[in-house]
C-alpha cells in the first residue's frame, strides 16, 4: 500500500479526475452512517420504518433546497444505515478554484455532502438523538448521472431499495 509523507496509507479518489465537480450535472449520491449501523430505522413487510433520526435526515434533505439555490435536491431514501439521493448542480458554483483535497470550494458536491452530513448532525445531536460518536461514514460514494436512462434506473434502483434490503451490499441482520 503506498503512503504519504506523514506514513499514513493513501487513500484512491474515487472521484474523476479531471472532472469539475461545481459544473452543472446530476449525480446519484450514497452516504453511510459510521461503522454502518442502523439508526435511521428498520425495514419490516418490505417498508422502510424510519426512526426519528431517519425522519431528520429526511427533512434535511428537503431543507436543503432553502440553502441552495443553485442545486435541485431530488429524489432520496432513507435506509436503515445509508441514505441515497438524488441532487443536481443547475448553475456552476461561483468560486475562484478548483476543489482539491482539503481545499473546499463552496458550492462544489463534495462540499453540498459535506454540508448536509454537518447540518444533520449538528440537528441530531440539538435533539440528543445521537451522542459524541461519528454519525456519518468520512467519505461518500457519487456517480455522475450521464443520460435519462441513467437517472431513470437509479430512481427504479431507489424506489425499490427497501423490498430488496435482504440483497442491499449494504445489509446488516437487525433485531
Amino acid at each position: 500500500m503506498k503512503t504519504d509523507e506523514l506514513g499514513l496509507p493513501k487513500r484512491k479518489s474515487a472521484r474523476l479526475r479531471h472532472y469539475d465537480y461545481r459544473e452543472p450535472a446530476a449525480f446519484f449520491v450514497t452516504l453511510c452512517t459510521a461503522e454502518r449501523r442502523c439508526l435511521f430505522g428498520h425495514i419490516a413487510n418490505h417498508e422502510m420504518h424510519p426512526s426519528r433520526l431517519g425522519c431528520l435526515v429526511r427533512s434535511a434533505w428537503d431543507r436543503s433546497r432553502e440553502h441552495t439555490p443553485h442545486v435541485l435536491w431530488h429524489d432520496m431514501v432513507v435506509m436503515p444505515n445509508h441514505v441515497h439521493g438524488v441532487l443536481q448542480i443547475v448553475t456552476p458554483a461561483q468560486a475562484a478554484t478548483r476543489e482539491g483535497f482539503g481545499m473546499p470550494v463552496a458550492g462544489s458536491l463534495s462540499t453540498l455532502m459535506r454540508s448536509f452530513k454537518a447540518a444533520v448532525t449538528l440537528e441530531a445531536r440539538k435533539r440528543s438523538l445521537i451522542g459524541p460518536e461519528p454519525l456519518w461514514q468520512g467519505r461518500y460514494y457519487e456517480h455522475l448521472i450521464r443520460c435519462e436512462a441513467d437517472y431513470l434506473r437509479i430512481v427504479e434502483y431507489m424506489a425499490n431499495n427497501p423490498r430488496q434490503w435482504a440483497e442491499d451490499r449494504f445489509y446488516v441482520r437487525q433485531g
